[in-house]
């Protein structure tokens, strides 16, 4: 019992602390923003109002978007980093250079591959269920930020994998001794984590993907790699086209025939990954 208290008091306390780091440097960097507004003469100290403890600019203000949005991008990039640092130093898993040759090339490219498939049916699939999306504002408006690209595009799958797969799937094998046990309790973990019904969802099943993948090629670059240009894709095609109406896509006769396609092609780099092992 005393075990199981310990694992997921150890698991609570990793996700607390990152809700925590990025709370506070959200906080801040809206503050620094604020004061660079008004020093820049953008925002004078009468058109401000504080609600809830929140910095919030009045409407009719052209430049208070910009630097809201900078202010956010900031704080999610230093509290990436800063979790990053956090679970190095904690030794609950090491960031070494030995990181970047952990994989032959030729399973780099097929666990590549293996996320883009199951990514692409995954989102097709979740659009069925028509849920709810909170957070496609803030994507596109990080996604029109230099910061914020950064943070969603290398930063945020970086710290997602070290943290889900590399940290907590790790503690979870430890204790488990299985594989499926420490994929699954961790994808559900890593799904809850982004506190988004859609997300919810799509994160969960596809951490199952991920976690296997790392689980196989006992490499944390074979799930990084994917998740990183998948989520350069998605800023891309957001900040180019804003956000798409999925849903009606989906449902069409493209939409089953792309899930159908790509689920079959995951199937089958999945094999094949398999085999290399």
């Amino acid at each position: 019992m005393k075990k199981v208290l310990h694992l997921v008091g150890t698991i609570a306390m990793l996700v607390a602390i990152y809700y925590l780091l990025q709370a506070v440097f959200v906080i801040v960097s809206e503050f620094v923003a604020l004061g660079i507004a008004v020093c820049a003469g953008d925002v004078s100290k009468e058109v401000l109002e504080f609600v809830d403890n929140k910095v919030l600019f009045l409407k009719d203000n052209p430049f208070t978007t910009s630097y809201i949005v900078y202010a956010q991008a900031w704080g999610l990039l230093l509290s990436s980093l800063a979790m990053l640092l956090f679970i190095h130093s904690t030794g609950l898993y090491k960031l070494r250079k030995e990181l970047l040759f952990s994989i032959a090339p030729r399973r780099l490219i097929i666990s590549t591959l293996l996320v883009f498939s199951s990514m692409f049916a995954l989102n097709i699939f979740v659009q069925w269920f028509a849920l709810e999306d909170n957070l496609s504002d803030t994507f596109l408006g990080l996604s029109r930020n230099v910061v914020g690209v950064i943070g969603l595009a290398f930063f945020g799958p970086l710290l997602e994998e070290v943290l889900f797969r590399g940290a907590i799937q790790g503690l979870l094998m430890r204790y488990f001794g299985h594989p499926w046990p420490a994929i699954i309790v961790a994808a559900l973990v890593f799904g809850i984590f982004h506190l988004n019904p859609v997300q919810i969802v799509y994160a969960t099943l596809l951490g199952i993907v991920l976690g296997w993948i790392y689980y196989r090629t006992g490499s944390l670059l074979s799930v990084i790699v994917g998740h990183v240009l998948n989520n350069s894709l998605a800023v891309a095609t957001t900040a180019l086209w804003g956000a798409a109406e999925e849903e009606a896509v989906a449902n069409s006769p493209v939409g089953v025939a792309g899930f159908v396609m790509f689920a079959a092609l995951s199937v089958f780099l999945a094999v094949k990954l398999n085999k290399e092992i």
